[in-house]
């Protein structure tokens, strides 16, 4: 759901940024591709922060002198769930990659992992979880999930040093990356195989299928998707309808129409949902109006066939 819903939004913003450029489409959707392999490279690049951290808190075991502080270290160092991570060869294979030798972790990067040390000794998670310094494979993963959501995500200073290292277009990227990375702690457990496969953004290319065909089949059939929204909307020009309005119409009807898989219900909530983010209150009340219309038209006119039981 999080990464569909993602790829629509992407979709949304190129098929925009066409109307509004008259650019090549094809230009649009090869920008469009690379942001998406942007969110790749972010996710690996905070899966090795994850990994830099842990080695920079073991080198600093020897640095240290009392053993409360070294107690406090030991959360990090040897914490089960970042060890796992470390031994996995699908994110190891990444460091001997020459494209990922300067997205990854440089050695003047270290004053950033030092700082994220230090604030994650001074958070009350860390301070909490100290007292119980023998814990369950459970309660480490708990604790490296709510450090990372709480002291790695909204640190302003990791943020600005990202930002300085990638192109990124907005927020959305990094936002989603944190929380696939997120997922990816989630799912380890202690049953959980070595060398565990990682988080597939085009998970086996279904997901760069379903939005190259999204962008492409919305904008080969807009002009058929424009025509069926001016019959249902009755005193509605085309004209009349705000464009991003207008765009979230035609990839829905693009969706009942030559998605087959994705249930109608599915396709309305997921667009209502981005409408609340992009658009003005009141084009959630007309687009969900519309949708429902335009839907009981084409399934009356036996042009829907819907697998409805197939998750989105």
């Amino acid at each position: 759901m999080l990464i569909r819903r993602y790829f629509r939004i992407r979709s949304l913003q190129f098929l925009y940024a066409q109307h509004l450029s008259k650019i090549n489409f094809k230009k649009v959707e090869k920008n469009m591709l690379q942001n998406i392999e942007e969110l790749h490279e972010l996710y690996i690049f905070l899966l090795y922060l994850i990994l830099k951290i842990r080695d920079k808190a073991i080198k600093n075991i020897n640095e240290i002198s009392t053993k409360k502080k070294i107690n406090s270290i030991q959360k990090i160092a040897y914490n089960s769930i970042i060890k796992m991570l470390s031994n996995n060869k699908y994110l190891l294979k990444y460091k001997y990659l020459k494209y990922y030798e300067k997205k990854l972790w440089i050695k003047q990067d270290e004053s950033i992992l030092f700082l994220l040390i230090k604030e994650m000794q001074k958070s009350q998670i860390f301070k909490n979880s100290i007292q119980k310094f023998n814990s369950s494979f459970e309660e480490e993963k708990n604790f490296i999930i709510k450090y990372y959501k709480n002291s790695i995500i909204p640190n302003k200073k990791l943020i600005d040093y990202i930002e300085d290292r990638y192109i990124i277009n907005g927020s959305e990227n990094l936002y989603i990356a944190h929380m696939i990375v997120c997922k990816t702690l989630q799912s380890i457990k202690l049953s959980t195989p070595k060398n565990f496969k990682l988080y597939n953004i085009y998970k086996n290319n279904e997901n760069k299928k379903f939005i190259i065909d999204l962008y492409r089949n919305t904008i080969y059939h807009k002009d058929e998707f424009n025509k069926l929204i001016e019959y249902i909307s009755k005193n509605w020009t085309i004209n009349r309808i705000a464009t991003l309005d207008l765009i979230i119409l035609q990839m829905a009807i693009c969706e009942f129409l030559y998605f087959p898989n994705i249930p109608p219900k599915a396709t309305i909530n997921e667009y209502i949902e981005i409408t609340k983010i992009f658009c003005m209150e009141k084009s959630k009340i007309f687009i969900n109006g519309i949708l429902d219309k335009v839907f009981k038209l084409l399934y009356k006119q036996n042009k829907i066939f819907k697998i409805e039981k197939k998750l989105i």
